[in-house]
């Protein structure tokens, strides 16, 4: 029978990114269920301040349990970071062919995504912040978006120059989350769970 303090919820709608936090913490012990919220995300663009945001009506919405929220963005430094959190708003309304007439011109071709995930383990508020950089090509290329966002046709890695992720087979696309484990928000709360549960 499994501890009662082994029982965490993860406020998220998206059952993609449930499953793959569900499965990242099955080793550990860890009872994951979903809950489903209709956060207010604001209009800020520090991913730490919304993660923190949400985490705070998580609380409100759901006493007495431990909770889990994310957020992620996209920030391109030569637009002065936009679109930062509004990414999905974005490709629903502008589509990523809009993000390289944008970016006509500029040199500095570096993009940010940055993951922030929000952990309240009862008593208190724990916010981790990981930044994966890289960079916009261009012009789009590839179609193995590997079941993730439109995003990939203009964005590369710098493991693979003046590529996109789109582009990349499915052997170099599990070399790519190799590298990129360390700049996983799910991966550094994984790690510090196991940290206070060993």
């Amino acid at each position: 029978m499994k501890h009662r303090n082994s029982l965490i919820y993860f406020v998220t709608s998206n059952h993609k990114k449930f499953a793959s936090l569900q499965k990242l913490l099955q080793p550990l012990g860890v009872d994951l269920r979903q809950l489903d919220y209709d956060f207010d995300e604001g209009r800020g663009l520090d991913i730490q301040t919304i993660a923190k945001s949400k985490l705070s009506q998580a609380k409100k919405a759901f006493p007495n349990k431990r909770l889990i929220v994310d957020d992620r963005g996209f920030f391109i430094l030569a637009l002065k970071g936009f679109p930062g959190p509004f990414v999905k708003l974005l490709l629903d309304s502008f589509s990523y062919p809009g993000i390289i007439k944008l970016m006509q011109g500029e040199t500095d071709r570096r993009a940010i995504f940055s993951f922030a995930v929000g952990y309240f383990d009862g008593a208190e508020d724990h916010i981790f912040v990981v930044d994966e950089e890289g960079f916009i090509i261009d012009e789009p290329r590839g179609d193995n978006l590997h079941g993730w966002t439109e995003l990939l046709y203009i964005y590369g890695h710098p493991r693979f120059p003046g590529r996109s992720l789109a582009e990349l087979n499915d052997e170099e696309w599990q070399e790519y989350l190799a590298a990129i484990e360390t700049v996983d928000g799910f991966a550094m709360l994984r790690d510090y769970l196991k940290g206070i549960t060993s």
